[in-house]
């Protein structure tokens, strides 16, 4: 086994004595295989019957309201919103327990 000096490959774009990576030699083999032109051509995919069912569930709700945004944004700019540090404590806790109880066996 021949341990190359890892510049040599940096300075020159090729291993140091005339060795060639076994990457070099997949890369050479792909491009000059005529399957490998045509792959993309006749790839396929077909999506599980899963993501129906959250399209119809998606497709039915607003992913958001748009007028409550509007209006947190009018009271973050004019100064009015104020926010609950105790409600945001009380769910950042809740979702470490809830994390925290995932990862137990």
């Amino acid at each position: 086994m021949q341990i190359n000096n890892p510049m040599d490959l940096t300075r020159t774009g090729k291993p140091a004595g005339g060795a060639v990576s076994a990457d070099a030699d997949r890369a050479k083999a792909a491009a000059s295989s005529p399957k490998s032109a045509n792959a993309e051509d006749s790839a396929t995919v077909k999506l599980s019957g899963g993501l129906d069912k959250i399209k119809d569930v998606m497709g039915t709700s607003e992913a958001f309201d748009a007028e409550r945004v509007e209006q947190l944004k009018a009271a973050i700019d004019d100064g009015s919103f104020k926010v609950n540090a105790g409600v945001v404590a009380d769910k950042l806790i809740s979702s470490n327990l809830e994390a925290l109880s995932r990862s137990k066996p």
